[in-house]
């Protein structure tokens, strides 16, 4: 009925059918001649596309194709002429890099001054500046900027740089600043490189940089003088290794050294952290020695704190540090809940049934908590995107989204989300709504979610919380004994349903595999390893996925925090972080030390709980679903993939 009601409508709007697979397949057939440099030989062809959306795009291909094999002054006309009459045309923006090269390459300085951008990338930027170099011009300020960084810069720099140095401009001591944010940066290599640019008395103070750095258990013997921040640096270096040992050296180091007052925070803070972090009691003394008017507007060490009063159920330094908050962070669900949590601990049940029952109210994890602590039912408070004639006539007749669709249509995913990204950037929050209605009726349901969580819309369910693959998912569920609401969370917070998704360490598909781990699980299961490829297949994805699931459950004896935690961060770092003592499970969650983990259980489980909503089935309180955590469990949690 839903989408019934939305195609009528779009009707009233006055939507056209979409492009034909004929118009389609002429489409891809015109864009493989134009990035041949062909474009001209299928002009009948070309003609019949002018309507088309994406017919610019043929333009875009053949001017690309020309500047890699004729560039010309009169080309360089037409080039310039195409990117301003397409200011929010994803391959006319990105016709501009090769451009530049090909402007670069032919001399052609003035117009790489010209047409470079101040929000263009390093490589750009140096470009530019070698343009000034070139026209006559000495753009030091600029030059020395792009020099002075901790990172090894392109070879675009390179003109540049030999400019600086056969100018005079770079003075031992510019060399040694960029050398010291290098090693700030972690690129010794960098500082030895520079070090060897400079004359040996002057490089004397890179190299102690560096011992201290690479080696920081030599900070207990460092005489006074050393660069404070270098100190900091070496000191966080150190108590990464040997807590304890950088814990003891502190003081005698922040007397030596003469450090400020921020270096001296930023030494007690991290140690403050690392404590918080480990679940040690020591956290709580040391964040007792911070500057709490400094540590104010640091949201961060403040929920450390925070968290290590949690752990050790220190209730009143709880209820004390969370009153402490700025207003707005004290508002957040977080600190709301663990306030109730801390007031109900010490006997004031009434002000925790007050901030608990208003807290039900919300469809969250922590909503679910406070729900919970209540023992009521949860609130899901359901509410479909309204229907809305206008914004959905402002949401089709921008030009970006129908050549999203059409580009989503013909599986050119990356330049649908550069084209969705400039859709987003353009309509009113009632229009993003909308167009998030249209992303989900052509199924492209990362965008439907993004897009309606900008719109600042929240209630749609059918949007938040497709059900595509339930075929596929609910049979991978039933073979591994696992609830299909489990599995959909763990799509949803993995890929939001995108079935080629790569994830930058290489991480594939609905569930996010890495291929090292769907190999060990095709032993496991007698299967042949699947390739790359095959893991964007929805089913096989899901067989594999819902399989790791099931093992991480095995070797948690069931905890289903425990084994959501392992599938983010791996059953071998969760074992590092298991408590001393039987721990509540919403302690131990509010402790996970990294912040993407346990961020990623709290979703989960709040996504598993509308899945359950809307399969239907039983919903589980998290009370229920998730046990206490205990503080060992079986030898097989030693898990190796």
């Amino acid at each position: 009925m839903r989408a019934l009601l939305f195609a009528a409508a779009l009707a009233c709007a006055g939507i056209a059918h979409a492009a034909t697979d004929a118009t389609r397949s002429e489409f891809l057939d015109a864009l493989k001649a134009a990035r041949q440099g062909h474009l001209d030989s299928r002009s009948a062809e070309v003609a019949d596309l002018r309507d088309y959306p994406l017919f610019d795009y043929l333009e875009a291909a053949q001017l690309r194709h020309e500047l890699r094999t004729r560039p010309s002054a009169a080309l360089d006309t037409q080039v310039a002429r195409f990117i301003a009459t397409h200011p929010k045309l994803p391959p006319a923006q990105r016709l501009r890099g090769p451009w530049l090269d090909s402007l670069a390459d032919r001399d052609q300085w003035q117009q790489v001054l010209a047409h470079t951008r101040d929000s263009d990338g390093t490589t750009a930027q140096c470009r530019a500046v070698h343009a000034a170099i070139e026209l006559g011009r000495s753009p030091a300020q600029k030059a020395l900027a792009l020099y002075t960084v901790g990172q090894s810069q392109p070879s675009a720099c390179d003109p540049v740089f030999a400019w600086l140095k056969d100018s005079g401009r770079l003075s031992a001591a510019v060399v040694r600043e960029r050398a010291r944010k290098a090693i700030l940066n972690n690129q010794f290599s960098l500082a030895r490189y520079l070090a060897r640019q400079i004359p040996t008395a002057d490089a004397a103070r890179i190299d102690r940089w560096l011992s201290v750095a690479e080696t920081p258990a030599r900070l207990a013997n460092t005489p006074s003088g050393l660069d404070g921040d270098i100190a900091v640096y070496a000191f966080k270096r150190l108590a990464l290794r040997d807590l304890d040992r950088a814990a003891d050296l502190l003081a005698p180091l922040v007397a030596r050294l003469h450090l400020n007052d921020d270096q001296r925070y930023q030494m007690r803070r991290y140690v403050s952290l690392l404590f918080a972090e480990d679940h040690r009691p020591e956290a709580l003394l040391w964040f007792a020695r911070i500057d709490h008017a400094r540590m104010a507007g640091d949201e961060h060490a403040l929920g450390w704190e925070i968290r290590a009063a949690i752990y050790q159920r220190r209730w009143p330094l709880v209820l004390d540090a969370i009153n402490s908050l700025p207003a707005d962070t004290a508002d957040d669900e977080e600190w709301r809940y663990w306030k109730a949590r801390a007031l109900a601990q010490t006997g004031h049940e009434d002000q925790a049934r007050t901030i608990y029952t208003a807290l039900a109210k919300q469809r969250s994890y922590h909503g679910y908590l406070a729900a919970d602590a209540l023992d009521q039912d949860y609130s899901f408070n359901e509410r479909p995107v309204p229907n809305d004639a206008s914004a959905l006539a402002r949401a089709r007749s921008n030009p970006a989204l129908r050549r999203a669709h059409e580009l989503h249509e013909l599986g050119m995913r990356h330049y649908a989300y550069l084209e969705w990204r400039q859709v987003t950037e353009d309509l009113d929050s009632d229009a993003l709504a909308q167009a998030a209605r249209l992303a989900f009726d052509w199924q492209w349901y990362a965008r439907a979610i993004t897009t309606l969580a900008k719109a600042d819309y929240w209630d749609d369910l059918d949007i938040r919380y497709p059900l595509p693959f339930l075929t596929e998912v609910q049979q991978a569920a039933q073979t591994n004994d696992l609830d299909p609401a489990y599995v959909l969370a763990i799509i949803r917070t993995e890929s939001l349903f995108q079935p080629t998704v790569r994830s930058p360490v290489g991480a594939r598909g609905l569930m996010q595999l890495m291929p090292g781990t769907a190999a060990h699980l095709a032993r496991s299961m007698g299967r042949a390893r699947p390739s790359s490829h095959q893991l964007n297949d929805p089913s096989t994805n899901i067989g594999f996925g819902a399989r790791y699931l099931r093992d991480m459950l095995a070797d948690w004896s069931g905890n289903i925090a425990l084994a959501t935690a392992s599938y983010n961060a791996g059953p071998r770092k969760i074992a590092q972080w298991l408590p001393a003592d039987k721990t509540p499970a919403d302690i131990w969650i509010a402790n996970i030390p990294y912040t993407e983990t346990r961020h990623y259980v709290q979703r989960a489980m709040s996504h598993m709980t509308v899945f359950q909503h809307r399969l239907p089935e039983q919903v589980i309180p998290l009370a229920q679903r998730i046990p206490d955590i205990a503080s060992n469990y079986p030898d097989d949690t030693q898990t190796t993939f």
